[in-house]
């Protein structure tokens, strides 16, 4: 019998449009009916239209997938004491509003939802849902994006002082499977939660621009390089992902025959002295090129980072998988990630670029220079497996993990 699915998302930025575009057309292409609720369901709709696959007899052409807008919980009492009774009430009211919007969907099959499919699951959002789940009745799963407490156990969630404790979220009868990003992992989150834990593929839309409107940010960036090698940072520009590294580079004395890009949205620490420190840093870079908001679309995204002879992704303290090791691969660049996690592993396994010791803006420009002097010698002599990186992380591969994945339901 067919599965019916509710895959559910109520962040809207930065990779959550990707992830719940390609879970839907996985889904879709497994045979089943989705219920795709998320913040902006035009959009969804859109670009599940735009991607959809046409080849192949079992191809869906329209789709088996009918789009709404996820129904946002607000908090009723922000000021509650203690903290942990305004968060109960929040997860009661948000979860079981899934649920119930879940339930209230007809599908062409008839019959009710099977599972519920969270395409992003972040301890901040899922921390108090152990206080929902007497409240719940539909099985569920999804990807937990960000297994911190795993690869760096003790270490308190960014921006606070709390321990990710997923035994707590991913506890209960309900929760029947787990979907993670992270294939190192997999054995060891499986025997803690005593469950069926599945390493899913981290894709990336590699559609190239097409309109003169998608390539204007590369040409910008080509005109301002004036014939110097580029190196770009992409993304939420943050601390994690090696914002202030990459600034600090780019103002050391052998940085000035380089060109510096930053485009994406900014997220402005709390701290006013580190907010102060990436504004001046901003402000002292005569070779350091910006576009400090979000991307449009992913097709602009991909013409600017194929300007670049370079990808930077030495990140800070950052354990987890990134998206921009595909895009890394889809467009051919050599990449600087930071040494000691999964990035470094993936970059080691498949030759992808440098590693570089975490936070030392020294090393993040001497492997910057020594790839940008020569591209196609780096490219020789590492030998790069860009490809074998793609088939890992690829649709089919997503298509047959999902299908692991879901299969307890």
């Amino acid at each position: 019998m067919r599965k019916r699915i509710a895959l559910v998302d109520w962040n809207w930025v930065g990779h959550h449009p990707t992830f719940f575009n390609y879970f839907i057309l996985a889904m879709e292409e497994l045979g089943m009916e989705v219920l795709a609720l998320c913040p902006n369901p035009d959009e969804a709709e859109a670009l599940a239209r735009q991607t959809r696959r046409s080849t192949g007899d079992n191809a869906p052409q329209s789709g088996r997938t009918h789009f709404e807008k996820i129904r946002i919980t607000e908090q009723r009492f922000p000021h509650l004491r203690p903290r942990r009774l305004a968060a109960i009430d929040w997860a009661i009211r948000h979860f079981r509003g899934i649920e119930n919007q879940a339930l209230a969907w007809t599908p062409l099959s008839g019959g009710r939802v099977d599972a519920i499919f969270h395409a992003c699951v972040y301890d901040r959002d899922f921390e108090w849902m152990q206080g929902a789940r007497p409240f719940l009745r539909i099985p569920w799963t999804g990807l937990y994006l960000h297994a911190l407490s795993y690869r760096m156990p003790g270490a308190f969630r960014p921006g606070t002082r709390r321990k990710p404790f997923p035994e707590r979220i991913f506890g209960g009868q309900l929760c029947r499977s787990l979907g993670i990003l992270d294939e190192g992992i997999v054995s060891e989150v499986s025997r803690h939660l005593g469950k069926p834990v599945v390493a899913l593929p981290d894709l990336a839309d590699g559609r190239p621009a097409e309109t003169g409107d998608e390539c204007l940010l590369g040409g910008c960036l080509k005109d301002f390089a004036a014939g110097r090698p580029i190196v770009g940072l992409f993304g939420h520009l943050q601390k994690s992902k090696g914002l202030l590294t990459f600034l600090e580079a780019a103002r050391l004395p052998g940085a000035s025959g380089v060109c510096f890009a930053l485009a994406g949205d900014v997220l402005w620490p709390e701290d006013a002295d580190e907010a102060a420190a990436i504004r001046n840093a901003l402000a002292a870079c005569p070779n350091l090129w910006t576009h400090l908001e979000r991307i449009p679309t992913e097709p602009a995204l991909n013409d600017l980072m194929g300007a670049c002879d370079v990808l930077a992704a030495a990140y800070t303290d950052f354990p987890h998988s990134s998206g921009i090791q595909a895009k890394a691969a889809v467009l051919g660049k050599p990449l600087i990630v930071s040494g000691g996690y999964l990035m470094a592993e993936r970059a080691k396994r498949f030759r992808m670029g440098e590693i570089v010791p975490q936070q030392d803006a020294g090393a993040l420009l001497d492997a910057v220079v020594r790839i940008a002097r020569d591209p196609a010698g780096w490219a020789d002599a590492s030998k790069p497996l860009w490809r074998e990186y793609l088939q890992e992380h690829s649709f089919e591969r997503l298509k047959t993990r999902l299908a692991d994945l879901l299969a307890p339901f």
